[in-house]
């Protein structure tokens, strides 16, 4: 299972809220200080309220309904599959962070309906392997990789991070705390002129040569080994880069992906029949929920 700390928020505030189990704390329990103001859970939890509004009512039903057809299904989870959950999805910082905020009932809740969700899918996927005979040929391998060559000859690969900044010297007061040792990352969060290069610490991702980065920068990041930083390299801005790994070109021939390509392409379509079924279901049950808090109207927003 692969869940983003988003989600857990989401989900987690949406236990607590919409379902009214009281939290662990007051409502009042605040989460961060500034300039002498409080800002507390409800403070929060009003304004992702607000934000989510009907559609954030209708994704959490969407949710119950699947619980309740799991629980049909007699798919509540084990202690092992809850602390395996907790442990090793949400870790156990996060749970512990949670569980000082929210009630144990709610979040024993989330815990239940998120493990239950996905037992429900994995039981959707193994029945409409089953009922539809699906089954992939060596043929249809074949001609997805032909028709997506690229993806199993890729060019040389680099993953990078770059501090991009106004001004030269302030590009040389960097490249001076990086010759000192200071973490490229750290620093990348502090001097980015751009704000979302900030909030990912510099952290740009994998790039393959010829994949658009403006030259003088492709140049440099291909000609460092992985652990080094460039030099100043002078654009619109000036920047600095730093390079965490290298791959080389590589062809990777059928016979080595067929198998990979087959699952690949059978879960393809499963998640074709999942995504059906789930419509059809959800379709059939949301309308029939009735809605207790004026705040919410299910298809209709909030409005100022």
């Amino acid at each position: 299972m692969n869940h983003t700390l988003k989600n857990i928020i989401i989900a987690a505030l949406l236990l607590a809220a919409l379902l009214a189990v009281p939290a662990f704390g007051a409502s009042s329990t605040v989460l961060a200080t500034h300039n002498g103001n409080n800002y507390s859970l409800e403070d929060f939890n009003i304004f992702f309220m607000r934000q989510l509004g009907a559609g954030g009512l209708v994704t959490f039903l969407e949710q119950a309904v699947v619980y309740e057809e799991a629980k049909k299904l007699g798919l509540t989870p084990t202690a092992d599959e809850r602390a395996k959950f907790i442990s090793e999805n949400m870790t156990q910082e996060i749970y512990d962070g949670f569980a000082e905020l929210y009630s144990p009932a709610a979040l024993d809740k989330f815990v239940e309906y998120t493990i239950m969700t996905e037992k429900f899918r994995d039981h959707l996927e193994a029945k409409f392997i089953k009922e539809k005979n699906i089954k992939i040929s060596e043929d249809d391998a074949h001609k997805f990789y032909l028709q997506n060559i690229g993806m199993f000859e890729p060019e040389e690969r680099v993953w990078m991070s770059i501090i991009s900044v106004d001004t030269l010297e302030t590009a040389n007061e960097v490249l001076a705390k990086l010759d000192a040792g200071e973490d490229f990352n750290e620093l990348a969060s502090i001097y980015n002129v751009d704000s979302e290069l900030r909030a990912r610490a510099g952290y740009v991702g994998m790039m393959e040569r010829g994949q658009g980065l403006p030259p003088p920068i492709e140049e440099a990041a291909f000609a460092l080994k992985p652990g080094e930083h460039s030099q100043v390299i002078k654009g619109t801005l000036f920047h600095v880069l730093y390079v965490h790994n290298k791959k080389p070109a590589e062809k990777f021939p059928f016979g080595d992906v067929k198998k990979d390509i087959k699952v690949m392409l059978r879960n393809q379509e499963v998640q074709r029949y999942v995504d059906e079924y789930l419509n059809d279901l959800y379709a059939r049950e949301l309308q029939r929920f009735e809605i207790k808090a004026k705040l919410f109207k299910v298809g209709e927003e909030t409005q100022d």
